[in-house]
């Protein structure tokens, strides 16, 4: 009776870790070998360019490259669909299907068909791919994970029906999506776009109603387009050719809008919160009405906001970044500053605690320092450089500023009775040789010990 309980655990064991066939050792091909595969197999392709178009057909197994860590080796292991028997008119490159949805597709350059990736709504996973030069879309109804993938050069034939991400209601991870024609970068997608970078396509995002969750949306023709109900957080949305975002609802908070060529945000019936909307060549905002609350709204040319609600505790004044964005007088290129509040900003600990407020920043450090909230998209954390004056154990700017010159040195705390003496870059006087904050005697005897070496 054991033994044959041993045997049906190894039985089943085996099933459950499957086997491994290996393309072009074991199978000619990828799809033969998917054909031939079972529940829970590894299919290892080697380098080179596999001129065929593969469908999962709903088979729970993992289809990858012999690194998917190296883009190096994805770059050099193609799926392509060009000479597959339809030339460009292949109806997919790679195709789920329903019941496989803890599939695996892993280290792959997909291209040639008219969908790179056609995900038939199936929640499987695509990593470490690149998906390029497909000529509608690059994935379209797909609701997985797609992740560490480049999305490049997608929906360039047909028009405006086109985009590299279509209607996928998974989540986006740490991508790269670019140059994508059509509706551009991510349309119509539901799910959330987290930590990806959507440069250089028509439009960036257009419509959803997913999460926007630390991207960089910029030099698209337009930033965000739409969007019903959708949330952008702690994201960039910098540089588009015109607005940074443009119509919908929702919510856009903890983020930067800098540096678009029309309105930062416009036509917008969402909450705008704790936010930076920055040098945009329009308006700050332009026809929003939702609340809006805990802005910087500094130097947009035609002004910070028409025909829009009032702002709640909220600003126009210079702000005093670490450094302001710029366009690059010799290409045009915008180029994003250190948006930071300097020690001694008006915006600093200038807001109001809440119910609507978040609760961290930009970079996701804590939203509230000191008890108050700041305003804009960062929240002052007290650790600049400087020096410990306080004896804290701390150099920062929270050591006193003494003589309320606005800059925190050891100046506030060393009574020199001595006028026009000579200062080194801290404000200490030369003179005060063993740093006791007094020019006296004692530095002369300090000074001649050191000479004999005592």
């Amino acid at each position: 009776m054991k033994v044959c309980s041993l045997f049906f655990v190894l039985v089943i064991s085996g099933l459950a870790l499957g086997k491994t066939i290996h393309v072009p050792v074991d199978s000619p091909t990828i799809q033969f070998a998917i054909d031939m595969s079972v529940t829970g197999d590894l299919i290892i392709v080697s380098l080179g360019t596999y001129s065929e178009a593969i469908n999962f057909g709903g088979k729970i197994i993992t289809v990858q490259s012999i690194n998917p860590n190296d883009p190096s080796v994805t770059e050099q292991t193609i799926i392509d669909a060009t000479n597959a028997g339809l030339g460009i008119g292949s109806p997919y490159v790679v195709a789920f299907a329903s019941g496989g949805d803890n599939a695996v597709l892993a280290g792959f350059t997909i291209t040639g068909g008219t969908v790179g990736i056609d995900g038939h709504r199936s929640r499987a996973t695509v990593r470490d791919c690149v998906i390029r030069n497909n000529a509608q879309y690059g994935i379209k109804e797909f609701d997985g994970s797609i992740t560490r993938c480049i999305i490049r050069n997608n929906g360039r034939t047909y028009g405006y029906g086109d985009a590299g991400i279509y209607d996928c209601d998974g989540t986006i991870s740490q991508c790269l999506v670019e140059h994508n024609g059509g509706y551009g970068g991510v349309w119509n997608c539901d799910g959330s776009t987290i930590d990806t970078r959507i440069f250089h396509n028509n439009v960036g995002i257009r419509e959803g109603t997913g999460k926007i969750i630390r991207c960089t949306v910029s030099l698209n023709d337009y930033g965000i387009y739409g969007g019903s109900n959708l949330v952008v957080q702690q994201s960039l949305i910098s540089g588009n050719e015109n607005f940074g975002i443009y119509g919908g609802n929702g919510k856009i908070e903890n983020s930067i809008i800098s540096g678009n060529k029309a309105d930062g945000v416009a036509s917008y019936g969402g909450t705008i919160l704790d936010c930076t909307i920055t040098q945009n060549l329009r308006y700050g905002l332009n026809g929003c009405n939702g609340l809006i609350k805990h802005l910087i709204i500094w130097d947009n040319p035609q002004g910070a906001l028409t025909a829009s609600s009032l702002p709640i505790q909220s600003g126009t004044i210079n702000p005093f970044f670490a450094s302001p964005g710029y366009r690059d007088p010799a290409t045009q290129m915008w180029v994003d500053g250190d948006y930071h509040l300097r020690a001694g900003s008006p915006y600093i600990d200038a807001g109001l605690i809440g119910f609507n407020d978040s609760t961290v920043d930009f970079d996701g450090n804590p939203r509230v320092v000191n008890g108050r909230v700041d305003i804009g998209a960062y929240e002052f954390q007290n650790d600049c450089h400087g020096h410990d004056f306080d004896d804290d154990g701390i150099a920062n700017d929270c050591d006193p500023d003494m003589d309320n010159d606005g800059v925190p040195n050891i100046i506030d705390v060393c009574p020199f009775t001595y006028p026009n003496l000579i200062v080194n870059d801290e404000g200490r006087p030369y003179a005060d040789m063993n740093n006791d904050c007094k020019v006296d005697l004692s530095d002369f005897a300090f000074f001649q010990n050191q000479i004999s070496g005592n």
